[in-house]
């Protein structure tokens, strides 16, 4: 049903939370899987860019590679978050993406603005894991 999947996550305990259940839903449809992480900052002059890159990219690195994701399959990312993680699904030709989701309360907490960015901007199907 799916053949290639894209996961975002954040370098952190729930991100490693997620990637658990992506890499169960890629093994069960047998789907190529790619992570992304991206940092929510557009405007950050290069040099501070590449420090916060050079801090976040072993903690992903050590994520990843404890569910023997490569490299290739990695990647981080700055922008606004919706629209870096639905261009690498177009870029992959996902047709799933899976993101997190904290469980909040009321009907305006459903979905958070990257859940909810991603869920009306992507192409293909998309599945919020609550985390």
């Amino acid at each position: 049903m799916y053949k290639t999947i894209v996961c975002a996550i954040e370098a952190t305990k729930e991100g490693k939370t997620l990637l658990k259940k992506a890499v169960k839903f890629s093994e069960l449809y047998g789907a190529k899987l790619y992570v992304i992480n991206v940092v929510p900052y557009q405007l950050l002059p290069k040099d501070y860019q590449k420090e916060l890159k050079e801090k976040i990219i072993p903690k992903m690195t050590e994520i990843t590679e404890s569910f023997g994701i490569t490299k290739k399959y990695s990647c981080v990312k700055f922008g606004k978050p919706y629209e870096r993680i639905c261009e690498l699904a177009e870029k992959k030709s996902a047709d799933l993406i899976i993101l997190g989701t904290h469980s909040k309360k009321g009907l305006k907490a459903l979905l958070g603005s990257t859940a909810n960015g991603v869920a009306n901007y992507a192409a293909c199907d998309v599945s919020l894991i609550r985390i």
